[in-house]
């Protein structure tokens, strides 16, 4: 399952948490080993296990991450899905992350130079997710895309069934632009 997916942050959830389990476990244990080995906590697996508990505290971080993430609700995938998509990139479950504001996206839909995304989230501040998403497709050299974030989800849906309908094909250009969100959402 890659990124973009529904379901995605579910199961990336689950993986997060196993993996920050075994990286402590594994970092606990050396730690113990090396002081039932020689009785004293002054010995070279302790330093082991300290260095060990650095990509164990950073999985922690990206747990913590994902655990704040809830995804794409039942409902709004199956609204997502009961319009026709055609050739419209569709994407769920998006997490995106700046230096002020996180932005949690339920559906995104890309096409003909326009993203427009579903958020359930109430706390999540559409012009400021707007301006970061235009911010970083302008750095990475496609200016000229219209963004548009709704909370509701039936205005939402109303611009996905227009945006659905259009026959005008850009459709290399918005593979790039939805690689682009895909990058830099969790």
């Amino acid at each position: 399952m890659t990124k973009g997916c529904y379901g995605y942050l579910r199961r990336q959830k689950k993986i997060e948490i196993i993996r920050t389990i075994l990286y402590f476990a594994v970092s606990l244990a050396i730690f113990i080993m090396g002081y039932l080995s020689t009785g004293t906590k002054a010995n070279l697996l302790t330093i082991v296990a300290v260095l060990g508990s650095l990509p164990a505290s950073k999985s922690m971080v990206s747990m913590i991450m994902y655990l704040k993430a809830d995804g794409c609700s039942p409902d709004c995938h199956a609204m997502a899905q009961s319009v026709e998509s055609g050739d419209t990139l569709l994407f769920y479950d998006l997490y995106l992350t700046s230096y002020r504001n996180n932005f949690q996206i339920s559906i995104m839909a890309v096409k003909n130079n326009t993203v427009c995304g579903c958020t359930e989230d109430d706390k999540c501040d559409l012009a400021a997710g707007e301006k970061h998403i235009s911010e970083i497709l302008q750095q990475s050299g496609y200016g000229g895309v219209t963004v548009k974030l709704f909370d509701n989800r039936e205005k939402f849906r109303e611009r996905l069934t227009a945006l659905c309908a259009a026959q005008e094909k850009t459709q290399e250009k918005d593979e790039a632009v939805a690689q682009v969100i895909k990058d830099i959402s969790l």
